[in-house]
């Protein structure tokens, strides 16, 4: 079974070059992915000062093999002049490449719900009334509640509920990872200036 790994490039406090740096090389990272076969996607991202820079963004991968992720983790140099203040002499800026934590995911476990029945209201006339078929269920964790009453048995409307459920929670970590302040991340993370594990050249980062 493939392991979800969360790997996050940031500029750290560096200069808008460096965000230049991270749009660069985080394309290149999506490329050598693709090139060994490894899915992901893209969970989070700070946009820079200027268009095409990146302050952060994070991927998370999925791969059995966590050793093709090594060499990319560290700091990561990219080598050119820069394309934004003309007279500035320097050509040398670095990236942080590192795996992170991410809170665990909230799942869908019969042992975390109350599922409850009731009398479900409305169109039906009397039968619908005098029967508990509709289905309320609570998630102990978040307090999130669903509820199912259009279906014509119990059965019916607590597998559709359990669905709400799911996807409720789903969504839940969903918007958690988009909205995640990454600055929580990227706070403790010190970018060393020097032994790069990867080096990039020129606006092509070759």
């Amino acid at each position: 079974m493939k392991k979800e790994t969360y790997i996050l490039f940031t500029a750290g406090r560096g200069p808008v070059e460096c965000g230049l740096a991270v749009q660069g090389i985080q394309n290149r990272f999506k490329k050598y992915l693709a090139a060994e076969k490894v899915s992901f996607e893209i969970v989070s991202q700070k946009k820079g000062e200027l268009n095409n820079t990146l302050e952060t963004i994070v991927f998370k991968v999925f791969t059995t093999k966590k050793a093709i992720l090594d060499p990319w983790l560290g700091t990561i140099q990219w080598i050119c002049k820069s394309p934004i203040r003309k007279f500035s002499k320097r050509k040398n800026w670095f990236i942080k490449c590192e795996e992170i934590s991410v809170p665990k995911k909230i799942e869908m476990n019969m042992k975390d719900v109350v599922v409850q029945t009731y009398r479900a209201s409305g169109p039906g006339g009397q039968h619908r009334n005098k029967v508990e078929t509709a289905i309320r269920i609570i998630h102990n964790g978040t307090g999130v509640i669903v509820t199912a009453s259009d279906g014509k048995s119990q059965a019916q409307n607590k597998k559709k509920a359990l669905q709400k459920m799911e996807d409720k929670l789903k969504s839940l970590n969903a918007d958690y990872l988009q909205n995640h302040n990454l600055e929580q991340w990227t706070s403790q993370i010190q970018i060393e200036r020097g032994n790069p594990v990867k080096t990039f050249s020129g606006l092509k980062f070759i």
